[in-house]
């Protein structure tokens, strides 16, 4: 998603003309064998191309692709909230983008690796308690297990936040 940019290959043979035209690409056509191409950066989609070759006989051969520009997975974890009544940081959750969301496993952990919250939703927030009983200010270790929502591949991440009353 931030690095857009897309070297084609044309591997069309005896052809001595080319003319491509890029949805929404920088340039948008090129008569270049080979362009170097870049699409909308931050911003996610499918973007048809097209190339049309022409031979010294004058036949034409047109292919149609689709490039798919994919989200970078971004994550947000704050290492800190206040579940003290006011109306400031009462929760804490991890914030994600680019993850399969059906494949989320949070885990909150105190100092002795005793299970103290999880989380099977990505919009779940934690609001420092244990079976419904506040547990004691101090850090607490996190992990996340996903997957990348394009290709399966399996992310692992952790850290810590801190409760503070």
């Amino acid at each position: 998603m931030f690095n857009t940019q897309v070297r084609f290959v044309n591997s069309s043979s005896n052809s001595v003309s080319y003319q491509w035209d890029m949805e929404n690409g920088f340039p948008s056509g090129s008569n270049l064998i080979n362009p170097n191409i870049e699409f909308p950066d931050g911003l996610p989609g499918e973007y048809d191309v097209q190339l049309i070759v022409t031979s010294e006989f004058g036949c034409l051969d047109t292919s149609n692709q689709t490039v798919i520009v994919y989200e970078e997975i971004l994550l947000y974890a704050p290492n800190a909230f206040t579940p003290d009544g006011d109306e400031h940081n009462q929760t804490w959750r991890v914030f994600a983008e680019g993850i399969d969301q059906t494949s989320f496993e949070l885990n909150v952990f105190n100092r002795w690796g005793e299970l103290v919250w999880e989380s099977h939703s990505i919009t779940d927030s934690w609001d420092g308690r244990n079976n419904f009983n506040e547990i004691v200010d101090g850090m607490y270790t996190w992990t996340l297990k996903t997957k990348d929502m394009t290709n399966d591949a399996k992310y692992f991440y952790n850290g810590h936040v801190q409760i503070l009353r």
